[in-house]
């Protein structure tokens, strides 16, 4: 008898942990992407929807900023491997600021020199006015000067499967890391979310 008490409080007990344990919260839901108009500068034809993704924009000349985002993205997808996440459950998309400059070649260069191969991080471009429009659903504010160089918010964005745009990270600023911790914790969640 007081094996079956002791039984029943600790099923009691698990019941209770389970029901009141708290969730996770739900990312909100701060804007849209409503169209996809850029191309992958592969030439393979990829879809950027029914998957969760972390967009970044970027351009091939720039000296700080951009360079060492792509070095914690590539710890990044380490990090998401390490939790178990494959390459083909979320995307990592690269959006060029710099269309004119940025040709299909230099970005391809560009992918070759951080040794970028895996199939599910894309690089995008599409023409000045398509990138502009592109960043509008971000809110993202980028600005050349006459001597090419461009300044640029430092935003990156997790989109889930829907193209619902979810949550915002910092990209690589001076001695400050991107947050891959988070960004991951974001796309899990987001993966979990359209499974």
């Amino acid at each position: 008898m007081r094996g079956f008490v002791s039984l029943f409080l600790l099923l009691s007990g698990l019941v209770v942990i389970y029901f009141l344990w708290p969730e996770t919260p739900s990312l909100p839901k701060i804007g849209t992407v409503n169209e996809w108009t850029l191309t992958e500068v592969s030439g393979e034809d990829v879809s950027v929807h029914n998957k969760p993704k972390l967009i970044t924009f970027f351009y091939t000349n720039c000296p700080d900023i951009c360079p060492t985002t792509m070095i914690d993205l590539m710890g990044l997808q380490q990090y998401m491997q390490e939790k178990g996440i494959s390459n083909d459950e979320y995307l990592i998309v690269s959006v060029t600021l710099d269309p004119v400059f940025d040709t299909k070649e230099r970005i391809l260069k560009y992918k070759d020199v951080f040794g970028i191969s895996s199939p599910n991080w894309l690089f995008l471009r599409g023409t000045e006015e398509e990138t502009k429009q592109f960043t509008q659903y971000f809110n993202f504010i980028y600005k050349k000067n006459q001597d090419g160089f461009l300044s640029h918010s430092i935003s990156m964005y997790a989109v889930d499967s829907n193209n619902q745009i979810r949550s915002h990270h910092d990209m690589a600023v001076g001695n400050k890391k991107v947050n891959i911790e988070e960004i991951a914790e974001n796309l899990i969640q987001l993966i979990e979310e359209a499974g």
